[in-house]
Order: structure tokens, then sequence, then C-alpha cells
């Protein structure tokens, strides 16, 4: 589950004033990104940063490697996150729970099923 507004509020509370947070969250992980983060969205909020250029900086990083950057607020983030997220690793779980995998003579669109058990089941 990803809650970045909860973690949010205690950094903006408990850090000095002169910290920098920044939230990230690459949305893809070992599976999906597997052949290259390009097109792969990374999503981060400036939720406090006094400090552009190092933050900037950092971004570019994943910028130079393809990534698909998307700034949007925690919150925002988080009601995106949990709708995506929820549909597809219940589905996943769902699939695995039936036994759903591969056979000799799958459909393209029967191959799209095992897939998702694939990236969500570990």
């Amino acid at each position: 589950m990803s809650v970045k507004a909860h973690a949010a509020t205690p950094l903006t509370e408990l850090l000095p004033a002169a910290a920098d947070i920044l939230c990230t969250h690459p949305m893809f992980g070992p599976e999906s990104g597997r052949s290259g983060w390009g097109g792969l969205p990374f999503v981060f909020d400036r939720l406090r940063v006094r400090d552009g250029p190092r933050c900037d900086r950092f971004l570019a990083v994943w910028a130079a490697e393809g990534c698909r950057m998307v700034e949007m607020p925690v919150t925002t983030h988080d009601a995106y996150a949990a709708s995506t997220q929820f549909i597809t690793h219940t589905t996943g779980r769902l699939l695995a729970g039936l036994g759903v995998g591969g056979t000799p003579i799958n459909t393209k669109g029967y191959e799209k099923p095992p897939g998702v058990v694939d990236t969500t089941v570990i």
C-alpha cells in the first residue's frame, strides 16, 4: 500500500525547518522495470524544498534514465495509487488462487492474466 500523505505529516512536523523533503515513488518494480525505465512514471512532490538545484539534480538522474517525471501532491498520488494498486493486487491474488498459469496453447489475450499474477504475487 502506498501512503505518502501519512509519511509527509511527521516528516514536516519532526524534521527541522531547514531540512528538504522530497517525496518520491517510482511507479514500477523489478518486473515492470526489468527491460528499462523508459516511459515508466516516477512520481514526486517537492513537499518542502529549499535547495532547488540539489533537488533538480536528484530528479534529473531518474529523467536521464527515461522515467516519465510526474509531479503531483502526495494526497493525489495516494488516491490514484490506492485505486489502481487495489485492482491490480486483488486481481493478481484472485488469479493466483484460481491457479491461473501458462499453457502450451495460450492465446495472446490469455498471456496477460498470468502476467498480473507474476507481478503481484511474490
